[in-house]
């Protein structure tokens, strides 16, 4: 539209029309005319507002709340003004803030559902699980239709460890969107941190379809096998999928397709490539990016429970991996093994800079370094598995002031992939890790791991439970309460100090 024609309307009628385009999408056109009515008329509160929002919805959160605020300047009283620029402010990590905005938002209009469940998510994200489930409570009795509030409160209750209550807000969050992918995942992990694993797998299957992840699976013009189809002299390809870990866990199912008659090609990422070397049931190995020979059928690794149908009691024994002995030597000699137990050490798992969703249960994932001061004065011989940034820098800098840890050894920087790092594992007494891929390794080899995990741990390792059905060598020490390291710490010194009388 032309700025001649623009002129010949009123500021309302073009607000109106640039409302239409923002509802089609029309994001320039929208912005367009938003900035012409702006140019007229610089006191239109709605015009700041939508072109916040225009901001927001471009992930321009900063820009969104300084455009939001005009408004609100403007129109100090108008609840959606509040609401929405607390959205931003959250997303911009600003909780004090965007909490206050969303009070506002009530205060002006209590009955204001959306802005109930706003503030519950920024108490939740602040650590105030009670204030936030009284949010989500008043957000369902203002609406009893919103299925957002239900998925929150059912992720909060999740966080809690409220399981039931969590699966019976997820169900009430689908009778009202049925085909809602988010739901449905979430869903699958309660009944998984049940051990209700088959409920589970066919819900889990909704991950390969969702809107944030769809991406990371190939789409592939052969059929997806799930346990259906004989494949008796076919070929299968087995994709890697999530993190490094999960691929650990889970390989344990090729040696099983390849019972069934199969050739099977498996893709990894490159770290576990030499780990995977001659493992039984792998004819083909490739790494992640490499195009692969012709297959039949494909299936994502993590969807192979559901085609052998696990259960809690029918899950496969860990496979064996062929370490270059060469390697195993090498560490048996630096090593130079005495009298003291050799424990390696993991306090952090891996930071993905392209996934910044992920960053908040990392970082309640990983054990602050300074908790390590706890393992000082024991007679142990530790050794650093800790690998990926910024752990390894922050662990070199530390270590090098006045620590007042036990002290560590160091050579990490000898491991530069995970066979490297299963030869030196095979030469411990014990690791001692957090929720990562080293536990998994370490355990995978049948060496004992103690695992630290938060309280609400990942759902791998169960309720409350101590030991694993995925890993028989693995204990669990998991926190009493949110954050609570210092016990987890405590039982950690405990064990090993038993552990070190018992050696002698």
């Amino acid at each position: 539209m032309s700025q001649a024609k623009n002129n010949n309307l009123s500021t309302d009628t073009l607000f109106q029309l640039a409302v239409s385009f923002h509802q089609q999408q029309r994001f320039q056109d929208a912005t367009k005319l938003y900035e012409s009515v702006l140019l007229v008329n610089p006191a239109h509160a709605d015009a700041w507002h939508m072109r916040g929002l225009l901001h927001a919805q471009a992930g321009e959160n900063k820009k969104a709340v300084e455009r939001i605020s005009q408004a609100i300047l403007l129109n100090p009283a108008k609840s959606a003004y509040f609401n929405n620029r607390g959205l931003a402010l959250q997303e911009l990590n600003c909780l004090p803030e965007a909490m206050a905005d969303f009070q506002n938002a009530i205060a002006f209009e209590p009955g204001l559902a959306e802005a109930h469940c706003n503030l519950g998510n920024v108490f939740c994200e602040s650590q105030q699980h009670d204030e936030a489930l009284g949010c989500f409570h008043r957000a369902i009795e203002l609406q009893p239709d919103y299925a957002d509030a239900y998925f929150n409160r059912a992720n909060l209750h999740m966080k809690m460890r409220n399981v039931m209550s969590a699966i019976e807000d997820f169900e009430q969050a689908l009778h009202i969107f049925p085909d809602d992918l988010d739901i449905k995942f979430n869903k699958a992990h309660a009944f998984l941190l049940q051990g209700d694993y088959e409920k589970a797998w066919p819900l889990y299957e909704s991950r390969l379809t969702q809107n944030g992840v769809k991406n990371d699976y190939p789409t592939l013009d052969v059929p997806q096998w799930l346990g259906g189809e004989n494949i008796q002299g076919k070929t299968i390809l087995i994709h890697a999928e999530q993190g490094l870990g999960d691929t650990l866990q889970f390989i344990r199912y090729v040696p099983m397709l390849a019972s069934l008659g199969a050739k099977v090609i498996v893709k990894v990422p490159l770290p576990l490539l030499s780990l995977f070397e001659n493992m039984q049931g792998i004819s083909v190995l490739f790494k992640n990016g490499d195009k692969t020979s012709p297959f039949d059928f494909h299936c994502p690794l993590m969807s192979l429970p559901l085609a052998f149908n696990t259960s809690l009691g029918t899950i496969p024994s860990c496979p064996q991996f062929f370490i270059p002995q060469p390697k195993v030597q090498y560490w048996r000699h630096k090593l130079d093994r005495k009298e003291k137990l050799l424990v390696g050490l993991v306090w952090a798992s891996g930071f993905h800079p392209s996934k910044p969703s992920l960053w908040k249960d990392y970082e309640r994932r990983n054990l602050p370094l300074q908790q390590l001061k706890a393992l000082a004065g024991i007679e142990v011989e530790f050794i650093s598995l800790q690998k990926g940034e910024p752990a390894e820098s922050e662990f070199k800098k530390t270590v090098t002031l006045d620590w007042g840890g036990p002290e560590i050894l160091n050579c990490v920087d000898e491991l530069k992939d995970f066979s490297d790092t299963a030869a030196l594992v095979m030469n411990l007494d014990l690791v001692i890790s957090v929720d990562t891929a080293a536990a998994h390794l370490s355990a995978s080899l049948g060496k004992p791991v103690w695992l630290l995990t938060r309280y609400d741990a990942c759902w791998r390792w169960g309720l409350d439970r101590e030991d694993s059905p995925w890993y028989p060598s693995l204990k669990i020490y998991r926190q009493p309460s949110l954050g609570d390291w210092d016990t987890v710490m405590q039982k950690i010194r405990h064990d090993l100090l038993a552990m070190c009388a018992d050696q002698h």
